[in-house]
């Protein structure tokens, strides 16, 4: 996927979650939460899924989008390991078509005016920016129990 076909993505109306969110803790990752394989349906029929992680002892919020078999093209990174001079919240885009190998290493940019909001905040904020619409319900990671 290149930069041009990931904007197309990006830019296309109609994009839809119909799945609940609701996180789970796997032992191996602990504090980490996690939700994952969340279906982002599209008119352009690309297998595009999303996760989201939260870790509850230090705020940090992911919203990672991928595509099945290229790898991830967007993520979201809020409250979490300072990259550079974007700061801890910063957002990762596809570049070129190598980028997903990479793990969307270019182009950080800094994302500061959404630090300190809720995991529900920026879950809503990516899907306002990326023109998804989530019809299900949304579990705050902060009422899991550990």
């Amino acid at each position: 996927m290149n930069r041009t076909e990931f904007e197309a993505l990006r830019d296309l109306p109609s994009k839809r979650i119909r799945q609940d969110i609701r996180w789970t803790r796997r032992t191996a990752l602990r504090p980490l939460l996690e939700t994952d394989g969340i279906v982002i349906e599209n008119t352009a029929d690309i297998e595009l899924r999303m996760n989201l992680n939260f870790n509850p002892e230090n705020g940090s919020k992911t919203v990672n989008v991928y595509v099945r078999g290229i790898g991830p093209i967007c993520r979201l990174d809020v409250d979490g390991t300072r990259h550079g001079d974007a700061g801890r919240s910063h957002k990762h885009a596809l570049r070129e078509d190598r980028c997903p190998d990479r793990n969307l290493p270019d182009g950080v940019m800094a994302r500061h005016e959404l630090s300190g909001q809720s995991m529900r905040e920026v879950f809503q904020e990516f899907c306002r920016l990326a023109l998804i619409e989530h019809e299900g319900t949304f579990q705050d990671p902060e009422q899991v129990e550990s």
